[in-house]
């Protein structure tokens, strides 16, 4: 029952309280509490983990990844192999992350580990090492890349900023 509906039937009674119309709109607001707490059960705890988004997106790049194989087995099985297409290549490049680096692109890189810690990149392009240090952090705090990756179980970039 609404709120409307409440104040239409007891509209009068409210203005004028007594006893019994106070019991009888306690009475609705419990109701419509139980109502309420019933419907946000239904949402709490039900959303998804940063482990399971990376469940999730490493499933759906597998799914790339078979389709590239597939794409690449379909032209080898003829007598005279036909060339791989040409987007097998640049696909599967992406999706395992081993695109050549373009050197005009100045952005910082952001990574997430195993843990679903965010990391910053820090390098400044000198040397092989890359730098990275956790999100929300002082920045002084930067450790090698190999090492999270080492100590966390996985790294993985997930985008750029300036």
């Amino acid at each position: 029952m609404a709120h409307a509906e409440v104040l239409a039937m007891y509209g009068e009674q409210i203005e004028n309280p007594s006893y019994e119309a106070a019991i009888t709109h306690l009475k609705f607001v419990v109701s419509r509490v139980r109502e309420l707490e019933s419907e946000l059960e239904r949402y709490v705890g039900k959303e998804p983990t940063v482990r399971d988004e990376m469940a999730y997106l490493q499933r759906s790049l597998n799914a790339v990844l078979e389709l590239c194989d597939s794409a690449a087995a379909q032209a080898a099985r003829w007598e005279n192999p036909l060339p791989v297409p040409e987007w097998v290549i640049a696909v599967r490049e992406a999706a395992s992350g081993e695109r050549l680096d373009n050197p005009a692109d100045k952005r910082r890189r952001i990574y997430i580990d195993g843990k679903g810690n965010g990391w910053l990149d820090q390098s400044t392009g000198h040397g092989d090492v890359r730098w990275i240090a956790p999100l929300a952090i002082f920045p002084g705090d930067a450790r090698p890349l190999n090492t999270v990756r080492d100590r966390t179980g996985e790294l993985h970039e997930i985008g750029r900023c300036w």
